[in-house]
């Protein structure tokens, strides 16, 4: 069988996809005992140290031509610190699973409306099953907030002002989520690889990670830590870092309205990855909007022109 540039990026999508749920599923609650920022100034920081200094060596003229784009640079490096500055402290007001469906979600629908205001560069689609699918993504996404704010969820840190915190948290993460796949779009279109954007990324984030360290926003006591730290930041690198980096693999091969909704199917995969463990049961409001958003997710997906998507010739995927 061809390898072509859809094929390819549909592979890095789905393994995309499929860590960020596998993290979700079995790792959450580990990630939840240690300071978010902590783990993530080490994760991203070591990220962007390796990818500076290989591109550096490899593609020093690209990293220069890369560079010029200032404007994406300082657009790219705000959308990352908004996401994962967000993201990290939504998981610690509301029930997990909630944040990451509202985050999976804004991700197609941020990518839609942004297409609609011409940020893009193609349009996207019309298929009925896509915007049916969207509306039901949108749907879902309401009535786990509603939920998450009636106290009808599996989990809130505090009131409904908690409550409130964490769901607009979980809402400005995917969004700035969106921005990103179509920065990283245009960036690549100028001349920028996977490597030299994945590293790039984490310049404004790594910083104000060490200053919220410093300040102590997310510290936890020594004693709720379940293993050695720099354990932590390994499997930090294979379930957080790796998949965002063949995400950005993906950006070079596969359109982002594509991408956008494939990563809406992540909570469909932690809905499975969930049922196969057996030890996590959600509140029955949580499954509900769960239900509404995974039927939503799934026609998104189909409806996907099938030759939407390729940004580069075949001749060009090794």
């Amino acid at each position: 069988m061809q390898i072509t540039p859809r094929r390819l990026g549909l592979t890095y999508c789905l393994g995309y996809v499929f860590l960020e749920a596998f993290q979700a599923v079995y790792l959450g609650s580990l990630f939840q005992q240690v300071d978010s920022f902590r783990l993530g100034a080490w994760v991203f920081g070591l990220s962007f140290l390796g990818c500076a200094l290989l591109a550096g060596v490899l593609y020093p003229n690209e990293l220069k031509t890369a560079l010029r784009s200032r404007s994406i640079v300082v657009s790219l490096n705000i959308m990352v610190a908004l996401t994962w500055c967000c993201y990290f402290l939504a998981v610690q007001l509301i029930e997990p699973a909630i944040v990451f469906t509202i985050f999976s979600g804004m991700v197609p629908l941020g990518t839609a409306f942004a297409q609609r205001k011409a940020i893009a560069t193609s349009p996207m689609k019309n298929q009925r099953g896509e915007v049916i699918g969207l509306a039901l993504i949108l749907l879902a996404i309401l009535f786990l907030a509603l939920i998450t704010l009636s106290g009808h969820s599996g989990f809130v840190r505090g009131g409904w002002a908690t409550a409130l915190a964490g769901v607009v948290l979980a809402v400005i993460s995917g969004t700035a989520t969106a921005y990103v796949i179509l920065l990283s779009v245009k960036w690549h279109e100028q001349g920028a690889s996977p490597v030299i954007q994945f590293g790039m990324r984490f310049m404004l984030y790594v910083p104000i990670a060490l200053m919220a360290v410093q300040l102590g926003i997310d510290a936890k006591p020594e004693a709720s830590i379940p293993m050695a730290f720099p354990a932590l930041v390994l499997i930090g690198m294979v379930v957080i870092a790796l998949p965002l980096f063949l995400m950005q693999k993906a950006i070079s091969l596969v359109s982002a309205s594509f991408i956008a909704a494939l990563t809406a199917l992540g909570p469909a995969m932690v809905f499975v990855l969930q049922l196969l463990d057996g030890r996590i049961a959600y509140a029955p409001a949580t499954l509900a909007g769960l239900a509404i958003y995974i039927v939503g997710a799934l026609l998104a997906v189909s409806g996907i022109d099938s030759d939407v998507g390729s940004v580069v010739p075949d001749a060009q995927v090794a």
